[in-house]
């Protein structure tokens, strides 16, 4: 006869060669693996013996497995196809102990693919999704829609988990193909498979194919329109994610987060937020991507408070912090300037990754602990966690917020000679930030001459920023003219040159600094600075007199003024960008967001209660000096977010030491 011959359900031959039996009957080693009773199995898996998939995922060793793999033969609970397919899904879901085994246990000439099919699941949902495609090319008969259904999913699993796959391809390419493959098949009308493809092109980043794969489908179901929502909001269209989503009268959870997040990519958290709260109203389960999304949320507004409510949260319902949870959370405290509840965090965490070290060292240097962050960069190496090039910023700047030269270099040096990692050109930006603002600016343009790339933008600006800092114009002017001729719409670069002229009351320069910017179209972002206070966000922009509680602030920034001023506060005026009267200077920075949003916190907090303002320009010398003033005479401690870090003012002084 010729085939398989008959005897053995797995396909491993005659009777006589398979590993349980000899010749149609049990020898002596199978007699040991298969009592009369189940006494000579191991206790434990006494419960699991009901489900056959159970009990082999359940094998420690290759020959526990075997012997297990007898029992359930002469048992016949392999004798239906799904007790088959489940038992070899189980085997390949078992992180690669059983895989090759599972491979044996394939019939060669099946006449349906569920077993084949269960193998493709169970590889698509793996750890190591790529390997579904070499099991869907050992296909022994044609594919059905299943067998789509589990590629696109390993399609999708492997976009997600890296955007290039391999060398010279992406995951475009391989999603491009997979769909290609179930048209060429007849199988891309399948819902399932529809609904799949719009995710693996949302996984992918094609938004454009993910819409057309969308188009293409007559009634899409609940599963499909929250791909889409996906899709577009992954892309950052979270307008007509928005309009999808509010047309959907069926929500799962999974919609909801991926609205969620999508706000959250584009930088639209207060709105990110509003959807969180909508969604709880709606009953929706909250999991660990919705908090995930919610607190960098949080950290992207500095609104501690709700960061604190989503870490009450999983508190309270018990929920395990992941490594990914946990990370969030460091993150969140770091941005919203509670360092010390960040380190609680990361201290209290069982298990790290590489992003959660990185996280808290960014957060000690943001928080101008330089040589706390250096010293946690240290315990990192001891702790045999190898950093990655964000690590590296982040210790980078560090440094540089502390002014500690030598380490920073020591710190860039060791990037390549002994991480062999590829310096990034924000690596660059960071060193010369570091001898700029040390004012070694010989040792800044060396580096630069010497730089193995083309100097960036961020490298031009530290330069620029290190000129305000030590009032360096005619260094200012070259840096400024080589950031120009990169970035001529940088508002930022141009207020910076201009503040230089106007220190040095050189009003000429700064009139040429406006033309400049008129005639490049460059407008200055107006400040705005935020608090939080009582759930909300509010809001400050420079001169606004629109909150609704303005009269009082108007009371309260003159009584700040005037306490202030018999403490021999005098406002600096030197970073007007006008040539006006003395006077209307003061009245021109007195209304700066930072002033306002102090003014308001001093009113709404109770006594005693820390005030935390997020601003988004850098905060000026006038409002730094202001502020530090403040935090003495009104004996309160103040944070400020600033564009470029963090200020912690407390009894006149603040962490930065004016170096900032």
């Amino acid at each position: 006869m010729k085939g398989r011959p008959q005897g053995c359900a797995f396909g491993f031959g005659p009777l006589n060669q398979c590993p349980s039996t000899r010749a149609g009957r049990r020898s002596a080693s199978f007699d040991k693996c298969q009592p009369k009773s189940n006494q000579m199995l191991p206790r434990r898996l006494d419960p699991l013996l009901c489900d056959p998939a159970a009990l082999v995922a359940a094998a420690s060793t290759q020959r526990h497995l075997r012997e297990l793999h007898a029992h359930l033969l002469v048992s016949g609970r392999l004798a239906s196809r799904s007790h088959h397919a489940a038992v070899l899904a189980s085997l390949a879901s078992s992180d690669d102990r059983h895989l090759s085994y599972a491979r044996l246990l394939l019939p060669r000439r099946p006449d349906t693919l569920l077993v084949h099919n269960s193998l493709l699941r169970a590889l698509a949902r793996g750890r190591r999704p790529h390997l579904a495609f070499g099991a869907f090319r050992d296909l022994p008969l044609a594919p059905d829609n299943y067998s789509f259904t589990f590629l696109v999913r390993a399609a999708t699993a492997l976009a997600a988990s890296t955007p290039v796959v391999a060398p010279g391809l992406d995951a475009n390419l391989i999603a491009g193909s997979v769909h290609a493959s179930a048209l060429r098949r007849g199988h891309a009308t399948d819902t399932h498979v529809q609904s799949g493809v719009v995710s693996m092109y949302a996984a992918a980043g094609d938004v454009g194919a993910a819409r057309t794969a969308f188009a293409e489908i007559a009634s899409p179901d609940v599963v499909c329109v929250t791909a889409m929502v996906g899709a577009l909001a992954t892309g950052g269209e979270v307008d007509a994610a928005r309009e999808l989503f509010d047309g959907t009268p069926q929500r799962d959870h999974v919609a909801w987060n991926a609205m969620i997040a999508g706000y959250v990519h584009v930088g639209r958290s207060r709105e990110a937020l509003k959807v969180f709260d909508e969604m709880q109203y709606a009953g929706a389960p909250v999991g660990e991507a919705t908090l995930v999304s919610v607190l960098t949320a949080c950290a992207q507004l500095g609104a501690l408070e709700r960061g604190i409510w989503a870490h009450s949260y999983v508190c309270n319902r018990g929920m395990r912090v992941s490594v990914t949870l946990g990370t969030a959370l460091v993150d969140m405290y770091s941005k919203c300037g509670a360092v010390a509840a960040a380190m609680d965090v990361f201290e209290s965490m069982g298990e790290r990754n590489v992003y959660t070290w990185t996280s808290a060292v960014s957060g000690l240097a943001m928080n101008g602990m330089g040589r706390q962050c250096l010293e946690l960069f240290n315990r990192m190496g001891r702790a045999g966690v190898e950093p990655n090039s964000v690590t590296f910023v982040a210790v980078l700047r560090g440094c540089s917020v502390a002014g500690l030269v030598d380490e920073g270099r020591a710190c860039f040096d060791s990037i390549k000679s002994k991480h062999g990692i590829d310096p990034w050109l924000e690596h660059y930006g960071c060193t010369v930030d570091l001898y700029g603002r040390a004012g070694r600016f010989d040792d800044a343009i060396s580096f630069i001459n010497a730089m193995p790339v083309e100097p960036h933008e961020g490298v031009w600006g530290a330069l620029l920023n290190a000129s305000r800092i030590h009032k360096n114009v005619e260094l200012g002017k070259y840096a400024m003219n080589k950031l120009v001729a990169i970035e001529s719409k940088n508002d930022a670069a141009h207020v910076l040159l201009s503040n230089i002229y106007a220190e040095s009351q050189n009003w000429k320069g700064v009139s040429n600094v406006r033309n400049m910017m008129k005639a490049n179209g460059v407008k200055k972002l107006p400040g705005c600075s935020a608090i939080e206070f009582d759930g909300k966000v509010h809001e400050f922009f420079v001169g606004g007199k629109t909150h609704p509680r303005y009269k009082e602030i108007e009371m309260m920034l003159a009584e700040i003024t005037q306490r202030l001023r018999i403490q021999g506060y005098v406002a600096n005026t030197k970073e007007v960008m006008f040539d006006i009267e003395e006077e209307e200077k003061e009245g021109a920075i007195s209304l700066h967001s930072e002033k306002l949003a102090l003014a308001f916190g001093l009113i709404a907090l109770p006594e005693g209660m820390e005030i935390r303002i997020v601003k988004n320009l850098r905060v000026c010398k006038d409002c730094h000096d202001y502020t530090k003033l403040v935090s003495k005479v009104f004996n309160r401690e103040i944070v400020m977010r600033d564009r470029n870090r963090f200020h912690h003012f407390k009894d006149g002084a603040c962490s930065c030491k004016d170096y900032w």
